[in-house]
């Protein structure tokens, strides 16, 4: 009565609330089991009074509406009391009222809009090319969604909600509405691509579609997802189907007819049918539960589609079969073309829990580092493709074997000297069966025969002589020939017995190594070695001596319960090492929480004795401290990397990076202890062990 407030009605699937702003949550002004009357009457042009009267309460509530479906109020009159016709009415009055002023200022004139060839066929009708005449004369190509004349009411207030959302819709990477024509039948006309859908563009451009690009199409459909992250909008449809192509270098996310607007902390439930159950995650298809979070789920799928030229995911299952797979962990496989950190960021996004998935906001700048790694690393090839010096002598892609020449004559050698003392641990050419230079005695041609034989051919220029070949001559029997061929025999087998010899003392000695190896990389954390030790270099074979570690730090150890805990940090990060091949995936945890409470007891000692430490050196031991924290941290994220991946081909990178993190706190634990020994010494608080 004192003074009017402008509000937004809202109605809900169980009553009616109010806004008073944008940024205001809705209140609740009547619930549709309170509402026992609705009345409507004019009080001035352009307004009317929309009355509810409630149960409980003699007061009726007044709101000043717009005169936009005054005449379907009107003509109700007041309604009886009782909830479903409330409710009823309400729907009746929400469907035919709400879309009026959104459309209104996106009317088009049907006799604007020329209809060409059917593009496709959609849920409510089909989907035609078309020209748009705008008011200025200029003529636009478009796209034309139609709905059946035959359309039930409710699913024509579904066709309309996709142009009542894409209305409010501004990114250049989302397709644009252009306008609607209200009359019967329904059209929703949208901006026209020539490329087409993206599914098709990838199948037929894929041999002239680098990685870069595809990365580069995800990153703009990521930002067209942040966008509607930001406004609190699910799509609930993101595949390559619904994503057109305006050109070569650019994408544009469409189909909002699944798209729903949801509250903070809220999500939408929808119904059982229409739903892409390949694309959706654990918990929409258990639940029907779509959030933002599981918008990520879908946007990591459609990633593989763009991926994977356009593959249609989990092609080898049923629908009904996708979700036990994803229960038991499995995940789509990584693409050939794929990066591995780019799989790496989808393996994120199809987190079983969907609070670990990350916001789009993050991928948007995960995507743009990784797009700008891999142009970096095309133009870098492409560089080097350019500067590579052509061929000059291709050899054909089918050659016939070269002629076998003939042999030549050869001088008598000393049998003393039939291998050169440099070739004693290789294999003679000549030695070979398969070398042209030796045959067997049945091959073995008489003198006689020898001198019809052809001329060598311009083959015999490269050929490689392996021994001196003018040193022999050519037997003169076929019974010396059989001796020589015997002698030659018998040495190549002492060659090939003396090299697999060496074979079997390098398969022990790098046994040897092996064990020695982790006794080594203790003493390494006490000789002032910063880092692991690399492969050792390997002895001489004769007379060689054994190789000991240096001697450790000449520092008193006794009750140093800070050099005890680097000790029992440096096991456990070998018994990681040692086990994590054997170990399946879910017991992961248990070496690495030796770890963690190896590293706990460490820093606590070192906190014991911070205090006595002259103030100079704590700020190095504290700052060690943190970064032994942030190993620990990096340690158990490429852990629960190394478990998402435990079954995909990424499973042993991921593996070999958990190790990586492990030696890396290792080495940091070492550099504690040297920071420690120096403070203690400087305080004099330690004692030197004599020779």
């Amino acid at each position: 009565q004192g003074w009017n407030i402008t509000v937004d009605l809202v109605i809900g699937p169980k009553g009616i609330r109010q806004m008073t702003s944008k940024e205001a949550k809705p209140t609740c002004l009547a619930e549709f089991k309170h509402i026992k009357s609705i009345k409507c009457s004019s009080v001035e042009e352009g307004r009317a009074v929309l009355q509810l009267g409630l149960s409980g309460t003699p007061q009726v509530r007044r709101r000043l509406v717009p005169r936009d479906g005054q005449r379907l109020l009107l003509r109700m009159g007041a309604l009886p009391a009782g909830g479903q016709g409330c409710r009823q009415l309400l729907a009746r009055w929400h469907c035919h009222l709400c879309p009026v002023p959104k459309v209104q200022h996106y009317g088009i004139s049907r006799e604007d809009v020329t209809l060409g060839r059917i593009l496709g066929e959609g849920f409510f009708g089909e989907v035609y090319e078309g020209i748009y005449t705008t008011p200025k004369g200029e003529r636009v190509n478009v796209a034309v969604k139609t709905c059946k004349k035959d359309c039930s009411p409710e699913n024509k207030d579904k066709f309309l909600s996709e142009a009542v959302l894409m209305k409010k819709l501004d990114h250049p990477h989302i397709v644009k509405l252009i306008g609607i024509a209200e009359e019967e039948p329904t059209w929703i006309i949208m901006e026209l691509y020539p490329y087409g859908e993206l599914g098709q563009y990838l199948e037929q451009n894929k041999p002239c579609l680098a990685v870069p690009t595809l990365i580069l199409y995800a990153l703009q459909i990521s930002k067209a997802l942040a966008y509607l992250e930001a406004i609190n909008c699910v799509h609930r449809d993101i595949a390559v189907r619904n994503i057109l192509v305006a050109s070569p270098e650019c994408v544009k996310l469409g189909d909002f007819g699944l798209s729903r607007y949801i509250e903070d902390e809220e999500y939408y439930k929808a119904s059982v049918t229409r739903l892409p159950i390949k694309w959706m995650s654990p918990e929409s298809i258990n639940f029907r539960r779509f959030t933002t979070a599981s918008d990520v789920w879908m946007f990591a799928v459609c990633m593989w589609e763009i991926l994977s030229y356009g593959k249609q995911p989990f092609f080898w299952l049923e629908n009904k079969d996708v979700i036990g797979v994803l229960e038991r962990g499995d995940r789509l496989p990584k693409p050939d073309l794929c990066p591995p950190v780019l799989y790496t960021l989808m393996t994120r996004c199809w987190d079983y829990d969907p609070n670990e998935r990350p916001k789009f906001k993050d991928l948007v700048c995960s995507l743009s580092d990784i797009y700008l790694m891999e142009k970096e690393l095309a133009k870098e090839q492409e560089r080097n493709n350019r500067h590579r010096p052509p061929k000059i002598m291709e050899p054909p892609s089918f050659q016939e074997p070269p002629p076998k020449p003939s042999r030549p004559r050869y001088k008598p050698p000393p049998q003393s000297n039939l291998l050169a003392p440099k070739l004693q641990f290789q294999v003679p050419e000549g030695l070979c069966a398969s070398s042209p230079t030796l045959t067997s005695p049945i091959e073995y041609q008489s003198p006689a025969n020898s001198l019809h034989t052809p001329p060598l051919n311009r083959h015999n220029v490269f050929k490689r002589h392996s021994m001196r070949e003018e040193d022999f001559l050519r037997p003169s029997s076929r019974e010396e020939a059989q001796k020589l061929w015997e002698m030659e025999r018998l040495k190549m087998r002492q060659v090939l017995d003396k090299q697999q010899k060496q074979m079997v003392e390098d398969y022990q000695w790098l046994r040897q190594e092996e064990k020695a190896l982790v006794m080594t990389l203790l003493l390494s954390l006490t000789d002032g070695v910063a880092e692991f030790t690399g492969p050792p270099q390997k002895p001489p074979r004769f007379g060689a001596q054994s190789i000991h570690p240096a001697p450790t730090a000449n520092l008193d150890r006794t009750d140093d319960t800070v050099y005890s805990n680097v000790m029992d940090l440096v096991r456990a990060v070998l018994q990681l090492k040692n086990e994590i091949s054997l170990l399946p995936p879910e017991e992961y945890i248990i070496v690495v929480k030796n770890v963690g409470l190896s590293l706990r007891k460490l820093i606590g000692s070192v906190d014991e004795i911070l205090p006595i430490l002259p103030a100079a050196s704590r700020t190095e031991i504290e700052g060690t401290q943190k970064l032994l924290n942030k190993d620990l941290a990096d340690l158990i994220n490429k852990m629960r990397l190394a478990q998402q991946n435990a079954v995909t081909s990424l499973s042993e990178e991921c593996k070999r990076q958990m190790l990586t993190a492990s030696h890396t706190l290792a080495v940091d634990a070492k550099n504690l202890l040297d920071a420690v020994d120096q403070a203690k010494v400087q305080a004099n608080l330690v004692k030197l062990c004599l020779e």
